[in-house]
């Protein structure tokens, strides 16, 4: 508990002056760096007051190589991992200044490209998965990373994420997991235990509700948050390895996918749980409710433990895996690397060596180690204890039988992604779920694309 007031305390201190649902978490506004100002963030401009603080605090050292590192991180906790990887690594190369440019994650890919196109690339982002590694890789924008120091730091079991036609050109940091986080008080104050069918979660759901707590705080208002309901509760049934690409290359049709219909009737039915305004509640809200026990759960990636216990560090935030069934073993914890931190492929060869050593320090154990405690991040980084957190312990619980994972594959790209979210919003607002309808407009808009 030490280390979490220590590090919302630093937090309150470098937002003071001042975007995953990873999926995508929390991600309307703009943040920085303590050493940015809020118009070099918007607008590019005071690069050269910035230098001058730069100069000034490195008298001596001789020409300092400023680089840019783009991300749309959130969460408070890992606010407090970048200003820790950047303080600690100036201090070791005091030539080499980081300027950090942070996005809302709705924009964060329209963002990237377009200071791409502008020669104003970052030299430091990430990316989103196989999708995006692809399409940039392939048009010149990420630097092989296959042969640089520190990839020996991070488990072997998750490069293949990272990579293209067997080259690294991503690094996954984290996986994290997709399942129902709960505030532990709340259910030790009803009695309830962990449910393992979906009989089981109905039922707490009905006796959270006549003792007046909402069960789902279901912050649908941002696209991503109602995707992680989705999510949760249909890729155990329906994510096997080829059904994104099937659906893409019209391989596949929703109308004729019975899995993939039932696991939308059993994600709408959870609906009467969501409360009154469910398409009205952004993360933020859905963070506060779960810590302050308005709501006893919200289904959600890993990050969350970290949002909610930033709202109230006293929150025993706790995890199962959404049941997709009444067998037991239909509750399946989702595990999926997080992004992949990419180093551009610039021709600015003093830019580029300097990236390359920024990259290599965030690959290090003392990266993992502060990024998984201060951000309650399961780390990918070798040797990386988790203790200190019973809710990622939670989600380590599970056996390989139960775990659904999804490294290594290729889901849906932007637009497709877009189209499939969108289409399930529609059709959520009813009142009725209209599952043959839903799937013949998902067959018909992704054969438009494709047409």
């Amino acid at each position: 508990m030490k280390r979490r007031i220590m590090g919302i305390l630093l937090t309150m201190v470098l937002t003071a002056g001042l975007m995953t649902g990873c999926g995508s978490g929390g991600q309307e506004d703009n943040t920085a760096s303590v050493s940015d100002t809020p118009d070099q963030i918007n607008t590019g401009e005071g690069n050269e007051n910035a230098d001058k603080e730069s100069s000034g605090k490195k008298a001596g050292s001789g020409k300092a190589v400023e680089i840019t590192w783009l991300h749309h991180f959130q969460e408070e906790g890992i606010k407090v991992w970048v200003e820790d990887m950047i303080q600690s690594f100036e201090a070791e190369n005091p030539d080499i200044h980081i300027n950090v440019e942070t996005v809302p994650y709705n924009t964060y890919d329209q963002t990237l490209k377009t200071k791409i196109a502008s020669d104003d690339a970052p030299m430091i982002f990430d990316l989103a998965g196989q999708v995006y590694y692809e399409e940039y890789a392939k048009a010149g924008h990420l630097y092989d990373v296959t042969e640089i120091e520190g990839l020996e730091n991070i488990d072997e079991s998750y490069l293949p994420d990272g990579q293209v036609e067997g080259r690294q050109y991503a690094v996954p940091l984290d996986v994290n997991g997709y399942a129902v986080f709960y505030n532990k008080a709340i259910f030790d104050k009803y009695q309830l235990k962990v449910p393992t069918t979906l009989t089981e979660l109905k039922d707490i759901c009905e006796i959270l509700t006549k003792n007046g707590v909402q069960p789902f705080a279901a912050p649908m208002q941002e696209l991503w948050g109602l995707q992680e309901y989705v999510d949760v509760a249909g890729f155990p049934v329906f994510g096997t390895p080829d059904w994104f690409t099937d659906k893409m290359n019209l391989t596949s049709h929703f109308a004729d996918d019975e899995k993939f219909k039932e696991a939308i009737k059993n994600y709408f039915s959870f609906k009467p749980y969501w409360g009154e305004d469910p398409f009205g509640t952004n993360w933020d809200t859905a963070q506060n409710m779960v810590a302050t026990g308005e709501a006893a759960m919200v289904a959600n990636g890993s990050w969350a433990i970290d949002g909610i216990t930033a709202k109230n560090p006293d929150c025993d935030v706790r995890v199962f895996a959404m049941p997709t069934t009444d067998d037991p073993s239909g509750a399946v914890m989702i595990l999926r690397p997080g992004n992949g931190i990419c180093l551009y492929n610039s021709t600015d060869t003093d830019k580029l060596e300097a990236g390359k050593k920024f990259y290599t320090w965030l690959l290090g154990k003392d990266s993992g180690e502060s990024y998984a405690t201060n951000g309650f991040k399961i780390s990918t980084a070798k040797g990386v204890d988790l203790s200190f957190s019973d809710g990622l312990m939670d989600i380590q619980s599970y056996p390989a039988e139960q775990v659904w994972n999804s490294s290594g594959l290729t889901l849906f790209s932007d637009e497709y992604y877009q189209i499939f979210y969108e289409t399930i919003l529609n059709y959520s607002m009813e009142d009725k779920m209209d599952v043959d309808g839903l799937a013949e407009s998902l067959d018909n808009d992704f054969a438009s694309i494709r047409n």
